[in-house]
């Protein structure tokens, strides 16, 4: 039989290993750092004014986008932006906006009067409108692409390098 007998410290190799199995037991830090890649492509989708499937979102009515000075969508204030949070809990990532608007324009709403009103009122540009609803469309700016799996498989295997190249 031909064979070949290894001899000496095994210690380095049982180390790296030790360190590769703790990402998958302790994935917080990889998930941390995939939630900022998570917050930088959902704010890009606010530049490219567009949904996670590359759909641009719906436009602005003309009346209020002419009581505009920023044509942006969703940059009235800038909160919606700059709000997008990520946090670890557990084994798994959250993002997105704790803004009590957040939904509204992720998945679209209708506002209808409430308490017995006959009509909303609002202004636009200075000028008072009444209307018996709003239609805001859904302008979604959430969500996971093939891009975004991508980021997460590059982030896990920059950990995975490090685990390996550490002495």
């Amino acid at each position: 039989m031909a064979s070949i007998e290894l001899k000496g410290s095994f210690r380095p190799m049982s180390e790296m290993l030790e360190r590769i199995a703790d990402i998958g037991q302790h994935p917080a830090r990889v998930l941390s750092a995939v939630g900022e890649q998570m917050i930088k492509s959902t704010q890009e989708r606010f530049h490219k004014q567009a949904g996670p499937d590359g759909s641009p979102w719906a436009p602005l009515r003309p009346d209020y986008a002419a009581s505009k000075t920023d044509q942006r969508i969703l940059f009235r204030t800038g909160e919606l932006f700059g709000g997008i949070s990520a946090f670890v809990d557990g084994r798994r990532l959250v993002w997105g906006s704790h803004l009590p608007y957040a939904a509204t324009h992720q998945f679209g709403a209708t506002i209808v009067p409430q308490g017995g009103k006959k009509s909303l009122a609002f202004k636009i540009g200075g000028r008072e409108v009444f209307a018996k609803k709003v239609v805001i469309p859904a302008r979604p700016y959430l969500g996971f692409t093939a891009e975004d799996r991508q980021t997460v498989l590059e982030e896990l295997e920059e950990f995975l390098d490090r685990a390996i190249a550490s002495r």
